[in-house]
């Protein structure tokens, strides 16, 4: 694949996070536009009922991967009002939680689930050189690298039986992860079998890791608690990151803290993507270009990043691009990445939200909080299938940039201003509307005028 293509490749994946084919599109999810000199992007939230007012509500929050801090600040304020948060994160299998319709499927999944945990320790180990002295101390290094790994970490905690896996440290780097089976006991055979993973033996951590499905898993260490990565070298390979500092904006997963009451992975797991792809004998340039951490496949994008960092074209050119739909999205992606990226994630997030439906207590309040490309898709689901429509709608301005000098703010106000006087004028009593509408202009032109020392 030619540096070139990586590059649009790079773009398309942003695009495509935040796109939802505004023009084709019964309801519109995301938008960019330009009033008095700003040209922002916004997504919207729609909130999704039965028309006769029953049952839950459904929100679809979109959300585009960068943007401002008070940006995510208000969407996390909107995501906490319901009582389940369905994310998107794609991890390992075991990432997902354990089960199964038999006791054998109930192992496979609690030892899925321990590979997962034994990876996360394994970079315990790595960064501390020992290994972690309880559960306890595990989970506060994993969530403090990666907020999106808290559910995660305790649903793989939990076998497939419903009772909590053993964490038992063994000298420096020695530990065990234990469940004791079907019966709950000590020892057994068959379905009552103890499972207990121990470490590896040593061997390259990236291939261990790569093993287990945690390649990448939390490349993008997340500082929202104040904590910092123990790699830079992640660091300095997160394309996202880069490409969110010459926009001056924030990557959504440093932004949010994911441990929160109520919020749950609803994702493909990785090996299922690889699996699908395997299958088909297709090739996912996405996935690949955004897996390979080579400098010199990815150089071309960095060149072109620190040529336009904190650029004010750059960035309109950015949100415009984001504004324009998903037709350029689908085809900068390809068949193959819209398919996987898009549609096929689509149908577990509505299997987990089925389930959740299907509860005997269902949630009064659901939120899927997606890359608003997904969410077209979603919304044919949610009236063809759990017969909700579409009743409030808001809009969020994820990023935004201001192309005026305060002295043509200043000449605008006084335009407004001067409007405002002549409609009052013309019409004394019927002025309302239209004078509260240029009020509302006039304070949002004063807001950005630099303040005035006292």
């Amino acid at each position: 694949m030619t540096p070139v293509l990586r590059a649009s490749i790079v773009a398309a994946t942003l695009v495509c996070a935040a796109s939802s084919e505004a023009q084709d599109a019964v309801t519109p999810f995301m938008r960019s536009r330009t009033v008095d000199g700003v040209t922002a992007f916004e997504t919207a939230t729609w909130t999704y009922r039965r028309p006769d007012g029953t049952g839950p509500v459904v929100s679809l929050v979109g959300v585009v991967h960068i943007g401002d801090e008070g940006y995510y600040r208000a969407l996390v304020e909107l995501l906490d009002t319901h009582e389940v948060v369905l994310y998107e994160s794609v991890l390992p299998r075991g990432a997902f939680g354990t089960g199964g319709a038999n006791d054998l499927a109930r192992q496979h999944s609690t030892q899925d689930a321990m590979l997962f945990v034994r990876g996360l320790v394994r970079r315990f180990v790595r960064a501390e050189g020992r290994a972690p002295v309880d559960r306890a101390e595990l989970r506060a290094f994993v969530v403090g690298r990666d907020t999106r790994l808290a559910r995660p970490f305790d649903l793989a905690m939990i076998d497939g039986w419903g009772r909590s896996i053993e964490y038992v440290a063994d000298g420096t780097e020695g530990f065990a992860l234990v469940s004791r089976g079907s019966d709950g006991h000590v020892g057994g055979a068959g379905a009552s079998l103890d499972l207990v993973l121990g470490p590896k033996a040593r061997e390259d951590d990236e291939s261990a890791e790569s093993s287990e499905g945690l390649a990448g898993v939390t490349k993008d260490a997340v500082d929202v608690r104040g904590n910092k990565s123990d790699n830079k070298s992640d660091e300095r390979r997160d394309l996202y990151k880069e490409l969110a500092d010459a926009l001056g904006v924030s990557l959504q997963v440093r932004s949010i803290d994911y441990d929160r009451p109520g919020w749950e992975p609803a994702d493909l797991p990785m090996e299922e993507l690889l699996d699908r792809l395997w299958k088909r004998g297709e090739r996912s340039a996405t996935l690949e270009m955004l897996s390979n951490d080579s400098g010199l496949q990815q150089g071309v994008v960095r060149f072109l990043l620190s040529m336009v960092s904190q650029s004010p074209g750059f960035k309109k050119l950015v949100i415009q691009a984001l504004g324009q739909g998903g037709r350029q999205a689908e085809r900068g992606l390809g068949d193959v990445d819209t398919r996987i990226i898009i549609d096929e994630r689509n149908d577990a997030v509505i299997e987990a939200l089925r389930a959740l439906l299907a509860r005997e207590v269902p949630p009064t309040s659901v939120a899927i909080f997606y890359g608003a490309a997904h969410m077209r898709d979603f919304e044919a689901t949610l009236r063809d299938e759990f017969g909700l429509v579409p009743d409030e709608i808001r809009w969020d301005r994820a990023m935004w940039v201001d192309e005026w000098t305060p002295k043509r703010i200043d000449e605008q106000i006084a335009r407004f201003r001067a409007s405002r006087a002549a409609i009052i004028a013309g019409d004394p009593e019927g002025s309302g509307p239209e004078t509260a509408r240029i009020d509302r202009r006039i304070e949002g032109l004063e807001a950005r005028l630099p303040a005035k020392a006292p």
